[in-house]
């Protein structure tokens, strides 16, 4: 090999790496230092052979109210966001990004008239699906960078963070098998 050959080899290595990183270091500077908001959904539970259990989450404020022309699919939208009771609801939506300090989102605009944040897929343990789609109240704590992007934190099952571990406590079970009781001998008279 000559010394040319290894020196863009390791050009293009650190050069992937640092892509890497960088990508790396936006997500947790989101996840870190991005405006916490808790968004209402409603969840669906698919299953994937290449990647397991997931739900997908259906957030309320991603369904678009009616414009007097569509937004294009595939086109930008931000969402204008404030805090009410427990959850965050939309207030605005539009094709520009808000100024100020106003919190909001950012979506792409889907099929159906539904908007797409990149947070709407959460994976979950084996099994342990049934458990968010079975929720009463389902709530995801999300964080929102400056931009728009957002991040899952943490998924509110009925008010209490997610645990895999927990028993589904709200899925039937089923009573004991009792076992027969032995006859007892009769007497011969």
């Amino acid at each position: 090999m000559s010394r040319r050959f290894k020196v863009g080899f390791w050009i293009v290595v650190a050069g992937q790496l640092a892509l890497l990183l960088t990508v790396i270091g936006v997500k947790e500077q989101t996840y870190r230092t991005g405006d916490t908001v808790v968004l209402q959904a409603m969840p669906v539970d698919p299953r994937s052979l290449l990647q397991g259990d997931y739900v997908e989450l259906n957030y309320e404020i991603a369904l678009l109210p009616q414009f007097p022309s569509e937004p294009p699919i595939g086109s930008k939208m931000f969402v204008s966001l404030v805090e009410k009771d427990d959850a965050w609801e939309a207030i605005g939506y539009g094709t520009s990004k808000p100024g100020g300090k106003e919190v909001f989102i950012k979506g792409i605009v889907g099929p159906n008239g539904r908007l797409d944040f990149g947070i709407g897929t959460y994976f979950v343990p084996e099994g342990t699906g049934r458990v968010i789609e079975r929720s009463q109240d389902l709530k995801v704590r999300v964080a929102i960078s400056g931009g728009g992007d957002a991040l899952i934190k943490e998924v509110l099952v009925d008010g209490q963070p997610f645990d895999p571990r927990a028993p589904d406590l709200r899925e039937p079970r089923r009573p004991p098998r009792e076992l027969p009781t032995p006859a007892t001998p009769q007497q011969a008279p």
